[in-house]
């Protein structure tokens, strides 16, 4: 149905949307370069740019902004570009469905709930990812039992990972980067990237609308919005596996173990599955703002102590 969709110009979104589209499969060498071509870009930027810069006596501040800020604000440049030359007629409407970007409807707006709670994680967040994923696939009434099993199976493996932590965490794939290190340990509790922040409120405001803005803006419009839809039409109902491997692999740059790397890809297979599974980008974008809110969070008690 999905390839017959595709040969006359149709997308399968939540809502069914017909627009004329040039949008062409990504297969595995065009999601090589897709993911790639950015993992590439931030390897060197975290491993070669920003030490060079420290011992140049660059501030962190301005680090922050060349090494993070900037390439997820081209990313999601990309995603808004390569969304607008696919679709063939003018207006605001074609890029907002091509990136999966239409208004949410209920199961949708479940959907982002369970896995803002997967992805935030604990008890209470994970009993609510269940309880949402089960209403949303109650209410979807297809492929509700195995889906249902998936989910359980995937807080399962998420809160019994700790088991393999030890052997995990004892395999290097490469030295831990001290500027990686000393990177994140500028995000909280004490200083936001040199500046310190006791009673500084306007820090964790610029910190959530900047991040919102480009991080989660620029990774889930790219990945989930641009290159998620090409790859279906390569990959079909095994997409989310191969999707959420290569988002994972697409973080290497900051995983110096086997186990920082299973837990990516916990975290990317749920994202591409939920995406997938939704046609919606913005389960993605709520959930993927909940995984990132423990940063917000030490911010946040920076100021007030």
């Amino acid at each position: 149905m999905r390839r017959a969709y595709a040969e006359l110009g149709w997308v399968g979104y939540t809502r069914a949307v017909k627009f004329s589209h040039t949008m062409k499969p990504a297969g595995w060498f065009a999601s090589a370069l897709l993911f790639g071509v950015p993992a590439l870009v931030f390897a060197f930027l975290f491993h070669w740019l920003g030490p060079h810069l420290v011992q140049e006596g660059t501030s962190w501040w301005r680090i922050f902004h060349l090494l993070l800020i900037l390439p997820l604000s081209l990313m999601l440049v990309a995603a808004l570009c390569g969304a607008t030359l696919e679709v063939k007629f003018p207006g605001w409407k074609g890029p907002i469905e091509r990136l999966r970007l239409a208004v949410p409807q209920r199961t949708v707006c479940l959907w982002a709930i369970a896995l803002s709670g997967f992805m935030f994680g604990g008890t209470v967040a994970d009993l609510v990812a269940v309880v949402a994923a089960g209403l949303a696939l109650w209410l979807e009434r297809t492929g509700r039992i195995a889906a249902f099993a998936g989910v359980l199976a995937a807080v399962l493996v998420k809160r019994s990972a700790y088991l393999v932590q030890p052997a995990f965490a004892a395999v290097r794939f490469f030295n831990p980067a001290v500027f990686t290190n000393a990177f994140f340990e500028h995000i909280g509790p004490h200083d936001f990237m040199g500046i310190p922040l006791h009673a500084a409120w306007w820090i964790p405001v610029y910190y959530a609308a900047i991040m919102f803005a480009c991080n989660i803006g620029g990774e889930e419009l790219w990945w989930r919005g641009y290159v998620l839809p090409r790859q279906e039409l390569a990959f079909g109902r095994a997409t989310w596996i191969v999707h959420g491997i290569l988002w994972s692999a697409f973080h290497l740059f900051m995983q110096s173990t086997p186990w920082d790397t299973l837990r990516m890809s916990v975290t990317g297979l749920a994202l591409s599955f939920v995406a997938q599974r939704t046609k919606s980008t913005w389960p993605g974008i709520i959930g993927h703002s909940f995984g990132n809110l423990a940063f917000f969070l030490s911010l946040v008690n920076g100021v007030r102590n």
